[in-house]
């Protein structure tokens, strides 16, 4: 029993979400534009080229992202912030007072996305062009978010993925089938 006080006297003197999630979190950023690329988080530049993986400060509020590229247009996104899953446990079950220094170093909080992809336009566009990144775009937003749905193979999901892409439910699935992420399978749609 003597060998546990320490750990116990820890867990109850130390904030639940501090301990386990810290107040930073990685953000992995990737786009079209590999190269010559300048992704900043809330004024800061974080990447000068994707894929990229960033520990950011949590904030309570959503993190504002712009990117960059010469020849592309400015892409401006945020990622928003929620209260992080850990923060109610240290409320509810462990400490509750301890949650004061979650709330002091902001871990109580959590960005909604560890994974943000950045899909720059083009400058200068002509229709078909422009017909073929928005649909590509709608593509690729649809598969990031329904990945896990996708890769189950809900019926709803994949009804609405064939007619995004236009693609037969076999070629769909062979497709899916040999993606190993959500990126992955966003690109082998797209071509990208």
């Amino acid at each position: 029993m003597m060998k546990y006080i320490p750990f116990f006297s820890v867990l109850l003197l130390s904030a639940c979400c501090t301990m386990f999630s810290s107040s930073s979190q990685s953000i992995t950023f990737d786009s079209n534009v590999k190269e010559r690329i300048q992704i900043y988080a809330d004024g800061a530049l974080v990447c000068n080229k994707t894929p990229c993986v960033v520990e950011i400060d949590r904030h309570s509020g959503p993190m504002n992202i712009v990117a960059k590229a010469k020849g592309y247009e400015d892409t401006i996104m945020q990622n928003k912030s929620k209260l992080n899953p850990v923060f109610w446990a240290n409320v509810l079950f462990i400490y509750p007072t301890s949650s004061t220094t979650d709330f002091a170093t902001n871990a109580m909080w959590k960005y909604s996305q560890d994974g943000i992809y950045i899909n720059m336009e083009k400058k200068g566009m002509n229709v078909a062009e422009k017909a073929k990144f928005n649909k590509d775009s709608r593509i690729r937003h649809y598969v990031l978010y329904s990945y896990a749905e996708i890769k189950i193979g809900n019926p709803e999901y994949m009804k609405a993925l064939m007619n995004l892409t236009g693609m037969e439910k076999v070629e769909l699935n062979r497709i899916i089938a040999s993606s190993l992420t959500e990126v992955e399978l966003a690109n082998n749609l797209t071509n990208g």
